[in-house]
């Protein structure tokens, strides 16, 4: 228990040490939202520490977030200027991974700000045991006994096209995988269809009881955070375990679900291995890229992605990135400016300069890897400044976080 409080007031220096060095004209607002999340950190390390949790890198990494500003604290001062050193992780693993994440939010849960020790308040219970935890400084659903939850979506005919997305985690190739499905409901309220992972390493898409597909990866999961990703219409389905697609199904007769739940097996055989799963993205998809530059004059995506509070640009904005680069290819009289857009949360100076530095990373990206004349692109960061709509709702802030192209 000494050890985590020594953390404690490390971290309450570290952030004492940021506030003092804020320049004069920094926001009085701003700087008692520092002094609260400094107290916030403290107060929660050693409650912790009681119930006898592991906090310690926990701690150090929210004393570092409250001091740095991440993604929308205190931090503008260090996101001046455009552009980075480091534009975007090595894509080299990506070039066949084909996946675009649908442009409108239809339910977002990343599990920020939910109660530790509870039930997900944004989810559904079939049944099971299922708690919020937190690892690694970030907020995840245990499951500590088989079952099934869904998100609180209402049930309905799914879009014509849409995307899945589901982060998990593995605890690395020393311990036996956990069996995460994400299952399809039929009108009847019975799981017809499914993607599935078993043992960190076999992968099935079973539609009615016959398997579409059934691929083992290349080798067994890495320690660490993981993706699910589903990529459907009505008649055709696109499956990944991170950037390895294990799924390609060109036809699907008679498909037609109603709604999503995810199922969790948990592998009891050893301790120090929970079963964990994080943020659920599901969005409708919309139109291709040359279809909204034609009609609407400007491109909306949410498929180039970057690192939390940066403006490197993520591997898994290959393809997206990919398809502008052949867009302007292709046109070569397109000219076009590269707008950055947050959601509301954090100081708007933080996310106006932030926002402007991701656009100017996209800019110099396709630069770079698709020769495109720097004439032809500008790059505008706008903050929260031009929401497309509310910053009330996860779904709403997650639309409102995108890129776009506006032709010139």
């Amino acid at each position: 228990m000494s050890r985590l409080i020594a953390f404690s007031l490390v971290a309450l220096v570290a952030v004492a040490v940021a506030v003092l060095a804020l320049p004069s004209k920094a926001d009085s607002g701003l700087t008692d939202q520092l002094k609260k999340k400094a107290e916030e950190v403290i107060d929660k390390t050693v409650d912790e520490a009681v119930d006898g949790t592991d906090a310690d890198t926990t701690a150090a990494e929210e004393a570092s977030e409250a001091a740095e500003g991440e993604e929308g604290g205190a931090g503008q001062a260090k996101a001046a200027g455009k552009g980075g050193s480091a534009t975007a992780e090595d894509m080299a693993l990506y070039t066949k991974y084909d996946f675009i994440p649908g442009d409108k939010v239809i339910f977002y849960d990343d599990l920020s700000g939910e109660e530790l020790g509870e039930f997900p308040s944004r989810w559904n219970l079939d049944n099971g045991v299922f708690e919020v935890v937190k690892q690694g400084g970030q907020n995840w659903i245990m499951c500590s006994d088989e079952g099934f939850i869904r998100p609180k979506v209402a049930s309905g005919p799914m879009p014509p096209k849409y995307t899945v997305e589901m982060e998990f985690h593995s605890d690395g190739p020393g311990h036996r995988g956990h069996w995460y499905s994400i299952e399809w409901m039929d009108a009847e309220d019975t799981p017809f269809a499914m993607l599935q992972i078993t043992d960190d390493i076999n992968t099935v898409l079973r539609i009615d009881h016959v398997d579409k597909a059934n691929k083992q990866l290349p080798g067994y999961l890495a320690a660490g955070k993981h993706t699910m990703r589903i990529m459907a219409t009505k008649s055709t389905i696109k499956c990944y375990i991170d950037n390895e697609r294990v799924a390609n199904v060109p036809a699907v007769e008679g498909f037609a679900p109603v709604g999503l739940r995810v199922h969790m097996d948990p592998w009891t055989g050893g301790e120090g291995n929970p079963m964990l799963m994080g943020s659920f993205r599901y969005a409708e998809g919309g139109k291709s890229l040359k279809q909204q530059m034609d009609e609407e004059g400007r491109i909306v995506t949410h498929g180039i992605l970057f690192d939390s509070g940066s403006d490197k640009i993520k591997a898994e904005s290959y393809k997206t990135l990919a398809d502008i680069g052949q867009l302007l290819t292709d046109g070569p009289e397109l000219r076009v400016s590269i707008e950055g857009h947050t959601d509301s949360d954090g100081a708007d100076d933080y996310n106006l300069a932030l926002s402007d530095k991701r656009a100017s990373a996209v800019r110099t990206y396709l630069i770079d890897n698709y020769k495109i004349d720097g004439a032809r692109l500008e790059a505008k960061g706008w903050g929260e400044g031009k929401p497309i709509d509310v910053n009330t709702t996860p779904e709403g802030k997650a639309n409102n976080r995108r890129v776009e192209l506006v032709k010139l």
